[in-house]
């Protein structure tokens, strides 16, 4: 019999969904909590403290029973109307995604930097927000399609010096990489479950600065589901939620965030820096070239690169997966078929990367690549900065 046939799962380094760590499978497990006691409103009200430092934030979280585009999707009908006009940049498939969430929503929006290697020109940028007398940006700290790290430190000082409401995607960065709400002038930041919180699928979390919650209170949001307003009268009443709260992923979240405060959150975030230094000097050393060719800021969370001349991608993922039982992500886009995408987010160690270097290594063997097996692990273990 076959290991798959036994059952066997693949042990994840897609870009979501990461491996769920032992600790907070049991947790969401471990009670049946009706969501209206006190006893879960504590549990509730403690993850969202936690919460705050992966944010960098003192403000208030919000939760929000969704996945990720669900609630990116509530920021926007929440504080944005269609009087408004947004700079959306582009620059990879979710930056794209929330243009056309805007777009459906009949706010008006300007797409920018739409290609996948583009990385924001800060001048340009402010030309643009003149030019268009825009009221709001929309971009993503951290795009997995493409492995793009945007500037929000640097774009939240134009927010700021023109008076925008500055919207960030945090989905794949939360718990993966610094980010500071408060210190960068954000005014909406959403995450999800799935990635750096180590969690299944279904929760996200929300920080508005005052700014933003004034324009929820001024405005009747176009959304019925995801109302903050709402939100923020029950966390302040009982600290519950207005519809029927997944206790589950609360607890799972619950757990996660403790094991993050647990080993200190700026080591986490050392340790994804340091995983993702040495995956990228493993790939070169392999022969793959990192995508895109030219980027500013490369991503902490996941590495994306195309394999050597000879190899091909799809063939590679799916043979990873097949006989060792090791997931990795293609390529997304135009990417698909071109690239693949590791993620070291997450419940993720050197361990767990030198066996996913190894079986990359080995996979390429199997499929034809001629070089001696061993140039990618002894990279890593080098530690040498790419």
């Amino acid at each position: 019999m076959t290991a798959q046939e036994y059952g066997r799962p693949n042990k994840l380094f897609t870009p979501g969904p990461v491996n769920i760590p032992n600790r907070v499978s049991l947790a969401s497990i471990q009670a049946c909590y009706h969501h209206r006691v006190d006893e879960f409103a504590q549990i509730l009200t403690e993850t969202l403290e936690l919460m705050k430092p992966v944010f960098g934030t003192q403000r208030q979280v919000y939760p929000v029973h969704t996945t990720g585009r669900g609630a990116m999707e509530g920021v926007i009908n929440n504080i944005l109307t269609p009087e408004d006009k947004a700079i959306a940049i582009c620059n990879g498939s979710f930056g794209a995604m929330a243009a056309k969430m805007m777009e459906r929503n009949h706010i008006p929006c300007v797409r920018c930097w739409e290609g996948w290697s583009d990385n924001v020109d800060l001048e340009e940028l402010e030309r643009l927000i003149r030019l268009h007398k825009a009221t709001a940006i929309t971009v993503v700290h951290n795009d997995t399609s493409n492995g793009l790290v945007n500037p929000i430190w640097e774009i939240g000082k134009l927010a700021r010096r023109y008076d925008l409401m500055l919207i960030v995607d945090c989905v794949s960065a939360a718990g993966c990489a610094p980010f500071q709400f408060d210190e960068w002038g954000v005014d909406a930041v959403v995450t999800a479950s799935q990635k750096g919180l180590m969690s299944p699928a279904g929760m996200s979390f929300c920080v508005l600065s005052e700014k933003a919650e004034r324009a929820c209170a001024a405005i009747e949001s176009h959304d019925f589901y995801i109302d903050f307003k709402s939100i923020r009268k029950n966390l302040e009443k009982n600290g519950q939620t207005p519809g029927s709260t997944p206790v589950s992923l609360v607890l799972a979240v619950h757990e996660a965030v403790k094991m993050i405060q647990e080993e200190g959150v700026e080591q986490v975030f050392a340790r994804h820096h340091d995983l993702a230094r040495r995956t990228r000097a493993a790939l070169e050393a392999m022969g793959f070239q990192l995508f895109p060719k030219n980027c500013a800021f490369r991503s902490d969370s996941l590495t994306v690169a195309a394999p050597p001349d000879g190899l091909d991608a799809s063939a590679l993922v799916a043979h990873m997966r097949k006989r060792y039982h090791i997931q990795i992500g293609g390529g997304l886009g135009e990417q698909a078929g071109k690239t693949i995408r590791i993620a070291h987010m997450g419940y993720c160690y050197m361990e767990d990367m030198l066996q996913c270097i190894a079986v990359l290594e080995a996979a390429m063997a199997d499929l034809g690549w001629k070089e001696a097996p061993g140039a990618g692990l002894s990279a890593f273990l080098a530690g040498e900065d790419s």
